[in-house]
Formats: C-alpha cells, structure tokens, sequence
C-alpha cells in the first residue's frame, strides 16, 4: 500500500490504516512519514483519551514535542490545521496536503487547508 491509495479512505477515530480499511489523521500523518523512512512517536492512549474529551490541542502539543515549525514545505512536513472542531493534521505529499476532509481522505492543494503552523522532524 502507498499513501496514494489512502486517498478516499474513511475516517475512524483510533485506527491505523495498517491493520483497518479506515484511520485517523494521526495513523495518515505516520503511514506517510514511515513511507518516506522518517520515524514518528508511538501513539498513546493519553492522546486518544484527551481526544475523546474533544481536546485537539493534543496535535499542537504533540507536534512541539515531535519537531520545529518550518515553513519550507517539503517531505516529512506535518500541518497543523484548523478544523470545525478544533486543530487537526495533514502531511505533505505530492506538492500538497494529505488530510481527512469531511469523513475521508483527500489531497488538497497548498491553499487547500486552514494550515496555522507547519512542522519537520527535528534534526
């Protein structure tokens, strides 16, 4: 499987689109990033639990843990997004953002998101 057969995918809050047809920003952010062979951090149940409790500052949080704001757009960069709710991810592919748009996956072009900061590995 490659990130482009993501597109189209729908979302489920907890699964990983390794095991299940269906995944949430976080599993699309990883399966991504593993694709270009950079590591990300296991998930947590403490993420999933603050998530439940509708609290999205866990990306931000996450994210400042994880890596360093950037603003050069390239492979390995995660978004974080404003969403209905709150804050959500997408990761850079193809010269755009792959990101769950509704109840599924999409690519959307570089103005295609709310994107509020974007953030590479750190080094």
């Amino acid at each position: 499987m490659t990130p482009f057969d993501l597109i189209g995918r729908p979302y489920r809050l907890g699964a990983d689109f390794v095991s299940r047809p269906e995944g949430d920003c976080l599993s699309l952010a990883r399966f991504v990033l593993k694709s270009y062979g950079i590591r990300t951090p296991e998930p947590q149940r403490s993420w999933y639990r603050r998530l439940r409790r509708k609290d999205t500052q866990v990306f931000r949080d996450e994210l400042e843990r994880w890596g360093e704001v950037t603003t050069d757009l390239r492979c390995g960069v995660v978004a974080l997004c404003q969403a209905e709710n709150g804050y959500g991810m997408a990761v850079w592919f193809e010269n755009g953002w792959l990101s769950f748009v509704g109840s599924e996956v999409k690519w959307s072009t570089i103005g295609g998101l709310a994107v509020v900061e974007c953030y590479c590995p750190r080094k």
